[in-house]
This record gives C-alpha cells, sequence and structure tokens, in this order.
C-alpha cells in the first residue's frame, strides 16, 4: 500500500515537472534570437526614432466633476499632460495652449462642427 501511494507522489511530481519544461520551451521559443537585441519599442538614446510631425485638432472641451479636459486629435487629456511632445498649460472655454519648449502655441475650437453626446451608465 505504502508502494503504491508513493508512486502516486512521485507521477504527480513528474507531471508537474514535465509540464514546466514545456512551459519553459514555449517562452524559449518567443525571446530573441541575439539576446543583447532591445526589445521592439524600446531604442537606445542614439536611435530613437524621428516623431512625425502631427498636425493637432483640438476637437473638444468639456468638464467633468470640476476637471477640464480637452480632446485633441481624438485623445483626452487635462492640464500638464504632454500632446506630441507639448505641455498642455491652459484649457479655456473654446481653446487650448500649448508650451512647445518656450514657445506658446494655441489650439482653437471648431465652433461649426456638431456632435452628439452618449451617456452610458454602469452599475
Amino acid at each position: 500500500m505504502k508502494a503504491t501511494k508513493f508512486f502516486q507522489i512521485l507521477s504527480t511530481i513528474l507531471f508537474l515537472f514535465s509540464t514546466e519544461i514545456s512551459v519553459f520551451a514555449a517562452n524559449q521559443s518567443s525571446q530573441r534570437a541575439n539576446p543583447f537585441e532591445l526589445p521592439r519599442g524600446i531604442y537606445s538614446k542614439d536611435n530613437i526614432p524621428k516623431e512625425e510631425p502631427q498636425e493637432l485638432k483640438l476637437e473638444a472641451i468639456f468638464t467633468i466633476k470640476g476637471q477640464k479636459i480637452a480632446t485633441i486629435s481624438g485623445q483626452n487629456f487635462i492640464e500638464g499632460d504632454f500632446v506630441s511632445g507639448k505641455r498642455l498649460t491652459r484649457i479655456f472655454k473654446d481653446r487650448v495652449t500649448l508650451d512647445d519648449a518656450g514657445k506658446e502655441e494655441s489650439l482653437t475650437l471648431n465652433k461649426n462642427k456638431k456632435f452628439s453626446i452618449r451617456k452610458y451608465m454602469h452599475n
């Protein structure tokens, strides 16, 4: 009886060990071929890709719980956030100001554009 219990424990250990080996092998296949190569999306200081100039569009300004939020080129920002490398310094009623390394830039809201608001309630 004790031998049967011993073999059950041993077979369980061997099974767990074999699954660990297969998981380890699967993880090894996804590793980089060159261990000194940086992962995708990580760049050395000398090889930083040039950021494509992007035309920024102020699409909306709204307030939620006293916090002003500006939608610029499809993304939401608050004062102090960086928008394509420029710091959002102020959000006004119909425009925002950005600081681009000491140069002030303004984006004005297009008042002629119509949009609708949908509110979803989460339980």
